[in-house]
């Protein structure tokens, strides 16, 4: 068995230093250093990070309440559906430069991925939604996505927004 070179940790301004953390993403780096803690007192998302060994934060993602109008996912709509689509969203999901490549994104998304299948048994959710960001970097992305069973929402509409359902999320986990 690997030693596990990280803890997941729900997101604490006290304990969490995020001045060192770049992921390459200027938006998403000021986002995660100047927006996430209004944002979580505003109870608008919840943020959880990876922590290296010294402490440091080596990742994180954030999900928050979403839901879907049925129009814009095909995919995940039934043809009874005439009411907004519970879900959760992955509002973001980051790793520091340093790290990248090392199988820590996997983990973020595996871990994101059982908070929605929790979340799902207390408020009901369909899915968990995510948007692509579209830089250089999106083909990289959107594969990554996919290997995880992602798959678009709506593909006639916007092929970068994926979902992937909680009752995949647990079929997932269970096997």
């Amino acid at each position: 068995m690997t030693e596990q070179k990280f803890r997941m940790e729900k997101f604490d301004k006290a304990s969490h230093d995020r001045g060192a953390f770049s992921c390459g993403v200027a938006g998403m780096d000021r986002w995660f250093k100047e927006s996430i803690t209004d944002q979580i007192k505003a109870n608008r998302i919840r943020v959880w990070c990876a922590v290296g060994k010294s402490g440091q934060v080596v990742g994180f993602y954030a999900l928050s309440a979403h839901s879907v109008e049925p129009s814009t996912a095909s995919e995940l709509a039934t043809q009874r559906d005439r009411h907004p689509i519970p879900a959760v969203y992955l509002s973001a999901l980051a790793t520091d430069q340093f790290v990248q490549g090392q199988g820590l994104g996997s983990a973020l998304m595996a871990d994101a991925m059982l908070k929605a299948l929790e979340i799902s048994k207390v408020i009901g959710a369909a899915a968990i939604i995510l948007d692509v960001l579209e830089d250089e970097m999106f083909e990289q992305r959107m594969k990554f996505y996919l290997s995880l069973r992602f798959a678009p929402i709506d593909p006639s509409g916007n092929p970068k927004r994926l979902f992937l359902s909680i009752k995949e999320i647990a079929k997932i986990i269970k096997d």
